[in-house]
């Protein structure tokens, strides 16, 4: 018999400024340095352990930390690792950030002023 599977997430939120470039045909205001409020969601996905739980959300929290403490209040076009600051670059920096966790099945990274986001769910990895 097939363990049960159950997700949970974990949500932090961090505060960052960046400039893109949309390429000659796209919108100028990308270029000038703005700032966002994001939503960053971690989606592990399992079966429960010994302990009742798919992970401790205690040591993710944690790891949480760390990840925002890069991200929050910064100019992200200074993170070298993140490449352009996308929302979707964000997700798979965040992702990168836990890549070890074998729970981890999806991040979410959201811009709800704007009505925004995106999902990833790793490299090559299905939905």
């Amino acid at each position: 018999m097939k363990a049960a599977l159950f997700n949970a997430w974990k949500e932090f939120r961090f505060d960052a400024a960046h400039q893109l470039d949309a390429g000659p045909g796209g919108d100028p205001h990308y270029r000038r340095l703005h700032g966002h409020s994001y939503q960053a969601e971690v989606w592990v996905r399992g079966p429960r352990t010994p302990h009742g739980w798919i992970v401790d959300m205690g040591d993710l929290e944690r790891r949480l930390l760390v990840i925002r403490e890069q991200l929050d209040h910064r100019f992200l076009n200074e993170i070298e690792a993140l490449g352009p600051p996308t929302m979707e670059n964000i997700a798979a920096f965040i992702w990168e950030g836990l890549a070890d966790l074998p729970q981890l099945h999806r991040v979410a990274v959201k811009r709800q002023q704007n009505g925004e986001g995106c999902e990833y769910y790793g490299p090559g990895d299905a939905v």
